[in-house]
């Protein structure tokens, strides 16, 4: 209750952002507002030149991100008078196009030759320093290995360059004349710097670190109410859940710290670089040729340290596993999943060729092919095949399983292709125990006598790599043999089929080893 003769004080009305100071600095774009009788200075283009750049700059860090966008091969060259083996003397850098963390575009447009000379040398700090010195600092920590010593490795990258061009003279109106240029070109520089040779193979971490997220939309527990207040049933969260995504974009900055560009004296002109921000493109080596002058080696890592912009191309590509290896053919796709039974001679046939007895049989008609090589030492492992065969058991009418003894895999039946690296295979065949074939499917008492048998066989996928490090893409699709795969490394192939009962078993099963002949004998 107010005391009589008072009154309330008007509540304090809250500050406008009219009535506030509009000479703003306005970070967040400012560009020319045109309109007749406005004066155009040079300093009104260099804003409106000013503002697109930056802005694109900002979309191209925001959206795109940093790395090589495609092109910048790397090759050694052969252009050195005193090369010795080893010794190139010469880089091939390959036309590209690059975007650096400040979101500038880094465009070469044709392949350029580069010496050492034409490379500028970074220290530890990424400060410019003086390649002789840099270079003894690096042979005096040669690391020491058992197989002799190990040489420093150097990270080559690229980096936004300007150069003036087009000097022209101008007069002002005091008819005192100087110089300018009359046009910038944007170009790209290249440096050195010296690395751990471990990280010239470090993957690059996750960018994305997802945090649990605890909050009514993200509980399946809790059901979500509707406008009319009924519960509404809960899917499965999309790929990257309920928050971590968001909390990603939410807490990006896509700021950028870039520094003024960095004057460099040539022996033709003068160029600003920004060494700061470079993009990563191989690890080479600085060997001393015959003259005993530092220059470039043979020896280039292109990849492993690159970092790559992913095009929306790239990205459904490899959604759609392009990148993985696959079974592009089974030797027995005739019979996979197939509704009637195979015979069993055709079964028998498939194991190995009759005859002469053998301590194990390279099968004739259960071998798969990939699509691209795949390691030896991964695939020549017995575990990574698998075939069961299934009969009914007379009794109670259960199938029983019994493991077809697989002895080892067989990498001989496609020949390796011009490109292929060593010690890879692009095929395998199953080879089976000899005793067990000739006893246990082609004897007196062949599991296959007491009726209709089911055969499975796995392939698995997870236990064998390809040249590229990734595990082969085994999923089975549906009904079809080959190719396989739904798009991710890893899985196993599992074919079914039915064989048919054998007709007779021979009378008398035939001796596998001597012992047994010279029983038999006697």
């Amino acid at each position: 209750m107010e005391t009589p003769g008072t009154q309330k004080a008007a509540p304090k009305a809250r500050s406008t952002r009219s009535e506030c100071c509009t000479d703003l600095e306005c970070k967040s774009g400012l560009r020319n507002n045109y309109y007749e009788g406005k004066r155009l200075t040079p300093h009104s283009f260099l804003l409106e030149q000013r503002y697109l750049v930056e802005r694109r700059q900002l979309l191209n860090r925001a959206i795109h991100g940093w790395g090589v966008v495609y092109g910048y091969s790397v090759a050694p060259g052969s252009l050195n008078e005193c090369r010795k083996e080893g010794v190139s003397g010469m880089l091939d850098i390959g036309p590209g196009l690059a975007l650096d963390e400040c979101g500038r575009e880094l465009l070469q447009t044709s392949e350029l030759p580069v010496a050492l000379d034409d490379l500028i040398v970074l220290d530890g700090n990424g400060a410019r320093t003086d390649p002789e010195r840099e270079f003894g600092l690096a042979q005096q920590s040669r690391v020491k290995t058992p197989e002799g010593s190990r040489r420093p490795c150097w990270l080559l990258s690229v980096h936004y360059a300007e150069q003036r061009v087009e000097p022209v003279k101008v007069s002002d109106p005091c008819h005192c004349e100087h110089h300018e240029w009359d046009r910038t070109c944007e170009t790209v520089r290249y440096t050195l710097r010296r690395i751990p040779c471990e990280e010239c193979c470090r993957d690059f971490e996750c960018e994305l670190q997802c945090t649990c997220g605890a909050s009514r939309c993200c509980d399946p527990s809790e059901p979500i109410q509707d406008a009319k207040t009924r519960p509404v049933v809960t899917a499965a969260h999309q790929r990257g859940g309920c928050r971590c995504l968001c909390e990603h974009l939410t807490g990006l900055q896509p700021g950028c710290d870039c520094v003024r560009l960095c004057e460099i004296e040539e022996p033709c002109a003068h160029v600003w670089v920004d060494l700061r921000h470079g993009v990563p493109l191989a690890c080479v080596e600085v060997v001393r040729d015959e003259c005993e002058r530092w220059t470039l080696g043979t020896e280039v890592e292109a990849c492993g340290p690159r970092r790559l912009v992913k095009r929306n191309d790239l990205l459904f590509d490899l959604i759609r596993g392009c990148d993985v290896t696959r079974i592009i053919e089974i030797g027995w796709k005739d019979w996979h999943r197939l509704d009637e039974a195979v015979s069993f001679e055709d079964f028998s046939s498939a194991l190995g060729p009759e005859g002469e007895r053998k301590d194990e049989y390279v099968t004739n008609g259960f071998w798969v092919k990939f699509s691209r090589p795949v390691r030896t030492e991964t695939l020549l492992r017995p575990d990574c095949f698998a075939m069961t065969v299934m009969s009914v058991e007379r009794e109670g009418g259960w199938w029983q399983t019994m493991r077809v003894p697989i002895v080892r895999v067989d990498t001989t039946l496609v020949p390796p292709e011009k490109g292929d690296p060593a010690h890879h295979a692009r095929s395998a065949r199953v080879v089976v125990d000899g005793a067990w074939l000739e006893d246990g499917v082609r004897g007196r008492r062949s599991l296959f006598l007491g009726g209709e048998a089911r055969v499975e066989i796995e392939v698995r996928g997870d236990f064998i790599v390809d040249c590229n490090g990734q595990t082969v893409d085994a999923n089975a699709v549906g009904l079809g043999p080959a190719p396989t795969g739904n798009g991710t490394p890893g899985g196993t192939f599992v074919s079914v089929f039915r064989v048919a009962a054998a007709r007779e078993a021979p009378s008398r099963p035939v001796p596998h080893s001597t012992a047994d002949r010279q029983g038999a004998t006697s």
